[in-house]
């Protein structure tokens, strides 16, 4: 039983390794040995990142990020089963807690890390700047703590703008950091028009539960403009990850920026892109005078904020088309979300299984 454990005597742990791309499998890792600041934890779910995960799972990261084999992963919730006389008195043995990322691992890459069934946590493996782990609410279930990190993304970004009363805001891409951000968005800021953009038919419809308004690239250009009675969108924050994308969004946002209070639109690249932004001609963004931003990851804070919002009820996940597979079947999970591309939303480990 993991009660009656020494810190020092986690070595080893089951793990999802990545070995090259195309190609992941349950095995056994080597654990770095825990310093007397470590807590351990047991995870209970974890899941794949539809952006960050797939783009390793498919060969995509640069190598001066990360080389194979590797352990993927960052969304993750478990249970503290042990801690080392130095970890503090934040947590205690028992604690239900979202675990998150693992930098270092003993005999493989960390990308990042969150996929392992024992996570050690202390000033080697772990940034304290925003990886530390979080104790989860008792209202709020491991599964929805699972999917409370990449909320976390969102809200990070979505913090780099001022958001005022009655302003339109796009939203493109409506995975789970697209989808977070509608939600945010309306927590923050209830009167805002919030418009999603979203190429996929499937995730239209996740969006439609928390969007304004619902469109499709091909007619958003026209429906911001009649929503907007021909102004255009006061902010834009792109999610999508396509590089595509971030190019042409001069296409949905006002004009402005000619005065000193004449405040400009706003753009928010979200996204992870895995090849080059090509930017369309210039004259067609210099005339736009808006401001570009850009975030990765999270800040502390964040998680609390999340679960907190998760455990009163204001964001949600129960609407979200999470599918649950056992962890044993992590081969077959990652073979189905590459097939599958965007329709398949977010698939999430059981560890008992």
């Amino acid at each position: 039983m993991d009660e009656y454990r020494d810190y020092r005597d986690y070595r080893t742990s089951r793990a999802i390794v990545i070995e090259r791309p195309h190609q992941a499998r349950l095995r056994d890792i080597h654990l770095t040995e825990p310093r007397p600041d470590a807590y351990v934890a047991r995870t209970l779910y974890s899941s794949i990142s539809t952006g960050t995960d797939m783009k390793t799972y498919k060969g995509l990261q640069h190598p001066e990020q990360c080389w194979y084999p590797l352990v993927p992963g960052y969304e993750t919730a478990g249970i503290v089963v042990a801690k080392g006389p130095e970890a503090g008195d934040g947590l205690v043995p028992g604690d239900r807690v979202m675990i998150n990322e693992c930098r270092q691992y003993g005999d493989v890459c960390a990308a990042w890390g969150g996929a392992s069934e024992y996570t050690i946590k202390d000033s080697f493996t772990t940034n304290d700047t925003f990886d530390y782990m979080v104790k989860i609410p008792d209202n709020v279930t491991d599964q929805q703590a699972v999917l409370a990190y990449l909320p976390c993304v969102a809200l990070k970004g979505i913090r780099r703008m001022t958001l005022k009363e009655g302003e339109t805001v796009v939203v493109v891409g409506s995975g789970m950091v697209g989808s977070s951000a509608l939600q945010i968005l309306k927590i923050l800021c209830p009167s805002l028009q919030v418009i999603s953009v979203e190429r996929n038919a499937f995730r239209r419809t996740v969006a439609a539960h928390f969007a304004d308004i619902v469109t499709d690239p091909e007619h958003a250009e026209n429906v911001i403009r009649e929503a907007t009675n021909g102004k255009m969108a006061d902010k834009v924050i792109e999610c999508s990850g396509n590089p595509a994308v971030p190019g042409i969004l001069y296409r949905y946002i006002k004009d402005g920026g000619w005065g000193s209070e004449d405040e400009p639109a706003h753009i928010h690249l979200q996204g992870d892109y895995p090849e080059k932004v090509i930017m369309d001609s210039y004259h067609r963004w210099f005339v736009k005078n808006c401001t570009i931003t850009m975030t990765c990851a999270l800040v502390a804070g964040c998680k609390e904020q999340i679960l907190q919002w998760m455990s009163e009820g204001k964001f949600v996940t129960d609407v979200l088309p999470v599918e649950v597979w056992p962890v044993s079947r992590c081969t077959e999970a990652f073979q189905y979300m590459e097939k599958a591309g965007d329709d398949a939303f977010k698939i999430l480990f059981d560890w008992s299984k």
